[in-house]
């Protein structure tokens, strides 16, 4: 049986559970039923997204393995040596060198406020290495890095691969308890930026940039009794506080062009020293919107009216209104001030106006303009 079938099911019980108590106590309202099929839709089409990424992700790696001839049939020789080399020491590499000592700055920086300390206790990439779909070297260099190459990758883990997050809640919401969240999968796609520069004495490498040329796909499976059990990012409202709190870290971090910034003469020595810097850029300039009203919204909700709300990005930032409660003609006049990184590339602003409701906001419309 599939892990995702075993996954659905575990929801299923728990709603058969959760009817069959209410019944016991004859508190089995027709409400519970309604409110029961549409949890269970939601965490089906959750299933359904998923599995559609997955799909893809296999027809595109099956496609990258037929490939004959082609701009990506150069990275063939990499792949293969990185299955080689991965088991024997690069897993190892990635995992303890490499993001351990980087993940505690991200949740230092991006923990929500429930949050007052979060550990990572262990962390195990699994047997499947990263996958690179094409690399090619781009002519123009930036700042003083001699060779900056493109690397499309896909990172899509083993059902082996297992992290540990330890999380203490603070004291006024969950009395300053513990709990570990048990990650056991992870999918990654992207586009790869990276800066070398070079030196001419021992380690040669003198400094590596990173960063993702476009925000790219991410998506976890924590569940947090064992590895075992529910995944709470399938759980409608977690799943969609996740995936913001997630793309908020990688967009405004490792998204071009702030980068990652490794020097390696401080990693390769045997002092422990801070070898990785986040090279945030400042913003060239800023972009004042203003949220003023709305007219002749579509009613949506069961009342008649709507409660309507604008959600908004520009480049990588994001911005949100207040919630109008109960009408079809909103008045926000909410002010965003966002920053502009370069006029090297395109800054869309894409906005879209949602109806707040309980489980799934619907849209009420969108536009995009080029700034």
């Amino acid at each position: 049986m599939d892990v995702t079938e075993v996954t659905v099911i575990h929801h299923v019980g728990i709603v058969l559970m959760m009817l069959w108590l209410l019944s016991h106590f004859n508190c089995c309202h027709p409400v519970a039923y309604f409110f029961s099929l549409i949890y269970l839709y939601l965490v089906h089409e959750r299933y359904v997204m998923r599995l559609r990424r997955k799909l893809q992700f296999e027809e595109r790696k099956q496609a990258n393995q037929r490939r004959v001839l082609s701009d990506s049939e150069t990275v063939r020789w990499l792949n293969h040596a990185v299955e080689k080399i991965w088991p024997i020491c690069m897993e190892q590499i990635a995992s303890q060198k490499i993001l351990l000592p980087i993940i505690p700055w991200f949740l230092e920086k991006y923990k929500p406020w429930t949050v007052g300390k979060a550990v990572v206790q262990h962390l195990y990439l699994g047997r499947n290495p990263p996958m690179f779909t094409e690399m090619r070297v781009l002519r123009q260099s930036t700042d003083d890095d001699h060779l900056v190459l493109e690397l499309g990758m896909n990172f899509l883990t083993a059902d082996d691969m297992l992290g540990i997050l330890a999380v203490k809640l603070r004291k006024r919401l969950g009395f300053g308890i513990w709990t570990k969240l048990h990650i056991t999968g992870m999918h990654v796609e992207g586009k790869v930026l990276i800066g070398v520069k070079f030196l001419r004495k021992w380690p040669f490498l003198g400094r590596v940039r990173l960063c993702f040329v476009e925000p790219p796909y991410f998506q976890m499976t924590v569940k947090p009794i064992f590895t075992r059990g529910l995944d709470v990012t399938e759980v409608p409202g977690i799943d969609g506080w996740l995936d913001n709190l997630l793309s908020i870290a990688f967009e405004q971090t490792l998204v071009q062009p702030n980068m990652l910034v490794v020097d390696m003469e401080k990693f390769s020595s045997p002092e422990e020293e801070n070898w990785f810097s986040v090279d945030e850029k400042e913003p060239v300039a800023h972009v004042r919107i203003e949220v003023i009203e709305a007219s002749d919204l579509k009613p949506s909700d069961l009342n008649g009216f709507a409660d309507p709300y604008v959600k908004g990005q520009m480049g990588v930032y994001q911005f949100k209104t207040k919630i109008q409660k109960k009408t079809l003609t909103p008045k926000w006049h909410d002010e965003f001030k966002i920053p502009i990184i370069t006029w090297d590339s395109p800054n869309v602003l894409a906005i879209e106006v949602h109806d707040k409701d309980i489980f799934v906001d619907d849209t009420l419309g969108f536009v995009s303009e080029l700034a």
